[in-house]
């Protein structure tokens, strides 16, 4: 269950990013991440704390809630 959670949230980080037409490099410059750990999360390999997640929505124009609505 948490795994599909992580892949689920993973596909809707790229969604949003590839929507804007960033690549992984780009966002992880917007927003000040590695691109590694962009990667990571993308594939749902990565559990996110609240701040990063924060960080992703800030950076893609999105409240959390707009961020998590679809995952």
């Amino acid at each position: 269950m948490a795994d599909e959670l992580l892949i689920r949230l993973g596909d809707r980080i790229r969604k949003l990013r590839k929507e804007k037409g960033w690549t992984q490099v780009v966002m992880a410059e917007k927003i000040g991440l590695d691109r590694s750990f962009i990667a990571d999360l993308e594939r749902g390999k990565r559990n996110i704390s609240i701040l990063n997640l924060s960080l992703i929505a800030e950076g893609l124009q999105k409240t959390l809630s707009q961020l998590l609505s679809r995952v």
